[in-house]
């Protein structure tokens, strides 16, 4: 009997997440269980044959066999399986960083089901599928992400489904387009609301008050899936709308829209974040300027440029992983605020926490030594050949999140007890600073050796035909 790869992909997860539900109130066992699940997919995906073919006794696991459900069809075909374990391998590492930092929370089990469904929008052959499940992962994070409150959960819920109709729309005149082609009204109506609608999901100006809102009223391992699992599948299906519809790109001047948007954002994101005075909004803006970056290397048309893309895509996690874990800590000695006033001194009571932010700040930002500097560094080139304003704009942008983290940093360090008469002896969980250490080591060493992921995000790229080289 062979069973299609989708089945597993998505099926597994689903199925252990139901069981996660169960099993919330014992924090250990679900945060495990539930990391090894996700790592155990991306694992699959990674070292599968090269036919896909896996001997299971008398099952055949064929993971490049499409589902094809009611005329619907799930396939592992292209970039896919890269993509897919870069979801499933980021969701592991963020519910080993939630298991010390979210006790019997509901992340562990919707963490697992919403990337079963990011999964399954990655294969979904049909384009407005891919938007549906990508609706639906929206909505299910929203529970753990208001679970500390505010109203990042709604405020990220509403811009989703914002963007939902203008995905499908265009689905449907794309598909006009391809029987009239001389129908140019129906190219340029494509190009504006597919702009629209991926503007809102990345949380472009002027849509990006989502991503500061999620950043300052949610719980950061659950920020962080959202900046990283989600963002990055979003990522994804933006590629396959333009390798599905090669003529949308050819002819809608989709490079030059990419780049003005990418310049805007990075550059807004850099003054924003300059001017913070809350850990968590500097985290919203730096995330800001992280995805222009992205847009902008999308924007110069090359293979170079996605590559690039990818290198700063895949280096996210880990930066977003360390300033989750320093974000948390400092945020508790802070008595739930991270504003820099209820954090003076911070750094000499909680010195691992203060470190990681920093360090998961630098990477943001790219500077030395991190993964993303390599990736910034190889976009200020790439731009350099085409304008120095572009050049000076995003160096400008990432060094506006740069003077962000510095700010904070000094308030951490400023020698002043904190307001509301708390103890100044603060103990760090020494599980956390394993965790902590181990991002640091794992941030400088790719820093310093870049190229691992560089292969990878270059095979990612490659996966990708609709520019050229």
């Amino acid at each position: 009997m062979t069973i299609a790869g989708p089945w597993v992909i998505v099926g597994v997860p689903l199925v252990v997440a139901a069981a996660l539900q169960v099993l919330r109130r014992w924090t250990t066992v679900a945060a495990w269980v539930g990391a090894f699940t996700a790592a155990a997919m991306g694992a699959l995906l990674v070292f599968a044959p090269a036919d896909g073919e896996i001997g299971l006794g008398r099952l055949t696991l064929a993971l490049y066999e499409p589902l094809v459900f009611r005329g619907r069809e799930l396939v592992i075909g292209g970039s896919d399986p890269w993509a897919l374990a870069f979801l499933f391998f980021t969701t592991a590492g963020l519910l080993v960083i939630a298991w010390r930092l979210l006790p019997q929370s509901l992340f562990f089990p919707a963490a697992l089901a919403t990337a079963a469904l990011l999964a399954a929008a990655l294969m979904a052959s049909q384009v407005v599928y891919v938007a549906l499940f990508i609706e639906m992962a929206a909505l299910l994070i929203v529970f753990p992400l208001q679970e500390s409150g505010g109203s990042g959960g709604l405020r990220y819920m509403t811009y989703a489904t914002l963007a939902l109709p203008g995905l499908m729309v265009t689905q449907l005149l794309l598909d006009l387009f391809a029987v009239f082609p001389n129908d140019e009204g129906l190219l340029v109506t494509s190009a504006a609301l597919l702009s629209l609608s991926f503007a809102i999901l990345f949380g472009a100006v002027p849509f990006q008050s989502w991503l500061s809102t999620v950043a300052t009223d949610g719980s950061p391992p659950v920020v962080t899936f959202i900046f990283t699992a989600q963002l990055g599948t979003v990522w994804f299906m933006l590629l396959d709308y333009l390798q599905t519809y090669l003529w949308l790109e050819r002819q809608a001047a989709l490079g030059t829209m990419l780049t003005n948007l990418g310049i805007v954002m990075i550059v807004l994101g850099g003054l924003l974040a300059a001017a913070q005075r809350r850990l968590g909004r500097l985290v919203g803006y730096a995330m800001l300027a992280d995805n222009g970056a992205m847009l902008l290397a999308l924007g110069s048309e090359r293979t170079e440029g996605m590559a690039l893309a990818m290198l700063i895509l895949l280096a996210r996690p880990l930066a977003l992983g360390l300033m989750t874990l320093g974000l948390q800590g400092l945020r508790d000695f802070g008595q739930g605020s991270d504003a820099h006033e209820r954090l003076m001194g911070a750094a000499w009571h909680v010195p691992w926490r203060a470190a990681a932010f920093l360090i998961g700040g630098v990477a943001m930002a790219g500077f030395p030594v991190s993964p993303g500097f390599a990736a910034r560094w190889g976009l200020y080139h790439l731009l350099a050949r085409r304008s120095f304003f572009l050049t000076t704009a995003a160096l400008l942008g990432s060094a506006g999140v740069m003077l962000g983290v510095v700010g904070a940093i000094r308030a951490l360090l400023t020698p002043e007890k904190p307001v509301g008469g708390r103890p100044v002896t603060v103990a760090e969980d020494r599980v956390v600073i394993v965790l902590v250490v181990a991002l640091i080591v794992a941030t400088v060493l790719l820093g310093l050796f870049p190229q691992t992921l560089g292969r990878t995000a270059l095979h990612l790229a490659e996966g990708y035909t609709f520019f050229g080289p």
